[in-house]
């Protein structure tokens, strides 16, 4: 099969395509035919064994890595397809269902198959999908889901979402709305009617317009901030998820 592999660290020149086995599902494994996949950031530090985050960073990434050379050649962690095959164990999936699913440092997903085990983090697409909507969700939903669950939403009815625009803030927004909470999601300026859109109740720029006379305004744990003009601050009470 192709897929694209690297074989030493560095820029995305590194990547490089080859022929190489194509994988054979274990009895709890399924065997996807990749539609889509993504470049996201965990793809881009790995690539490069974390260069932009400092030598100490570069030394642990490249012990979990590899010391001289990657030990994963195919990166790529989100994806979407089909199932070509599927294992005797296999009950949820059959061949030809439409899944999406995120390997997490396994990766692999570079490739036109990859294998994953029934258990892991695989899913049907909804009928109303491409595969190239489903592949991006992975990531930054699961992210979002966790740091949802931490701001515990069933006792607190208001978040403030920092980075909202990014792929697990924006994911962070439409999971609160979800769960009924009033969300005010903090972005860039671009992004402030995005933001509305997938269900903000009210939205925050980062950073003010030059020359606007604003100032920043702490509103309260973890540093977190907003930005106001003579007006009051923004009626937030409860809990700040950073999702930046």
């Amino acid at each position: 099969m192709k897929a694209v592999v690297y074989d030493k660290y560095g820029p995305p020149e590194v990547l490089h395509f080859e022929d190489v086995e194509r994988p054979a599902p274990k009895d709890d494994e399924v065997l996807i035919k990749i539609h889509a996949t993504t470049v996201n950031r965990s793809d881009c530090h790995t690539r490069e064994a974390n260069r932009s985050n400092g030598r100490v960073v570069m030394v642990l990434s490249r012990l979990v890595s590899g010391v001289r050379a990657p030990r994963q050649r195919i990166l790529g962690s989100e994806l979407a397809g089909v199932v070509e095959q599927a294992g005797s164990a296999v009950s949820e999936f059959k061949v030809g269902d439409r899944v999406f699913g995120l390997t997490g440092f396994g990766f692999g997903a570079y490739a036109e198959y990859r294998c994953m085990r029934e258990s892991a983090r695989i899913a049907h697409i909804p009928e109303s999908m491409t595969f190239e909507q489903a592949a991006p969700m992975c990531d930054g939903a699961l992210n979002a889901l966790w740091c949802m669950r931490l701001a515990d939403l069933e006792k607190r009815r208001k978040v403030l979402i920092y980075g909202a625009s990014g792929a697990i803030g924006s994911a962070a927004v439409q999971l609160a709305r979800h769960f009924k909470t009033d969300v005010t999601a903090v972005c860039g300026t671009k992004n402030l009617e995005l933001m509305k859109s997938i269900g903000a109740g009210r939205a925050a720029r980062t950073s003010p317009p030059t020359g606007s006379g604003t100032s920043p305004l702490p509103c309260g744990r973890r540093g977190s901030a907003t930005r106001r003009s003579s007006s009051s601050c923004l009626p937030f009470t409860r809990r700040e998820t950073s999702c930046s």
